[in-house]
């Protein structure tokens, strides 16, 4: 039977379009249960809130303020699913703080879930799979100037751009999805619980391109960035010596994380001060671990190097005591353990 050129070219229009559709539904429906997933509130986890000291480098020198922001890190499993491991983490800058009212965090949540329990000993790359949640106040900023000409684009404009991603990692495929969100209100860290639901809504209702990656060789491993971290962590704090690496998937896209270094340092004195010169923190730690990380992207070779210093002795053992990053040649922020940490939370207190 002949076909028509016209009507072939519409069989394969409405046959395509009906591929793509399905496609398109078969990426979409991980995220909205990723979605789900993260929106759950969280059952039990560990607090540990940090205040931080941000170091602007200035020609031949590095000048520095503490007190200029704040966070934490959260840690838990679910005690409806004894597999099931949470992370949160919330960093950034205080605009009532920080100089010239700079207001610039981000935050990500990421639920894990492990092969055995979480509760089980010496567990190691068994996580099967991952669901991740950003959010964050957008900045292009490449130096202070840039940062400086954003803040009064943004102050002229009244408008405030934020950038949430969420996505979904399993053994065989990946799938993420990038939403920017334009506020007349520009939302502090303090004010995460209040913008998260905006993200989510507009998440749940964008029809952006879902980014998706398949099992053509390569990262096998289930856990995204936070798990992947605190893997490492966990390794190190156990005896396992540097160097160690581990692929992990964020937005869909391969990156590899590797512990360069792991160093003992017997003693660490730590002193913070407010604006007005009034001690925040002057503590001295013992026997930590310092441990130099590397992130490197597969496809373009871009590394990210921080560095967390970890106790090593009760009651701090395995607790992130300072936090080093330096994201950019002129920007280097510290976050240092508050005192009063870590805090136990009640599962009615902690939300995602």
């Amino acid at each position: 039977m002949r076909v028509a050129p016209h009507r072939l070219l519409l069989l394969l229009f409405f046959l395509f379009t009906s591929i793509a559709a399905t496609s398109a539904s078969a990426d979409r429906q991980p995220i909205l249960d990723a979605l789900r997933w993260v929106r759950e509130p969280l059952a039990l986890s560990v607090l540990y809130n940090y205040t931080m000291t941000a170091r602007v480098h200035l020609l031949f020198f590095w000048a520095g303020k503490d007190d200029v922001g704040s966070g934490y890190i959260r840690r838990g499993s679910s005690s409806a699913d004894s597999h099931e491991e949470f992370f949160q983490v919330l960093f950034g800058s205080d605009p009532e703080k920080a100089p010239r009212a700079i207001n610039r965090w981000g935050a990500g949540t990421e639920i894990a879930w492990h092969r055995d329990p979480v509760a089980t000993p010496t567990r190691e790359d068994d996580v099967t799979s991952s669901a991740f949640f950003g959010f964050m106040k957008s900045s292009r900023g490449k130096s202070v100037a840039e940062m400086q000409s954003e803040l009064k684009n943004e102050q002229e404009h009244g408008l405030h751009s934020f950038t949430g991603i969420l996505s979904r990692v399993e053994p065989s495929r990946a799938v993420s999805l990038v939403v920017p969100l334009e506020s007349d209100t520009d939302f502090t860290l303090h004010q995460y619980d209040l913008a998260a639901p905006l993200m989510f809504d507009r998440i749940q209702s964008s029809d952006l391109p879902v980014r998706s990656l398949v099992d053509d060789g390569r990262c096998a491993r289930g856990g995204s960035f936070l798990a992947t971290v605190a893997e490492l962590l966990d390794l190190a704090v156990a005896g396992q010596h540097a160097p160690l690496s581990r692929c992990y998937v964020h937005d869909a896209q391969e990156n590899t994380l590797t512990l360069e270094s792991a160093t003992h340092v017997a003693s660490l004195a730590v002193q913070l001060h407010a604006a007005d010169k009034t001690p925040l923190l002057d503590t001295r730690y013992s026997n930590l671990l310092q441990l130099d990380l590397v992130s490197a992207h597969k496809l373009t070779g871009k590394k990210v190097y921080f560095t967390i210093l970890v106790g090593t002795d009760p009651p701090l053992r395995g607790v992130p005591v300072q936090i080093r990053y330096q994201p950019d040649w002129w920007f280097q922020a510290v976050l240092n353990l508050a005192p009063g940490n870590p805090v136990t939370t009640s599962p009615t207190l902690a939300s995602r």
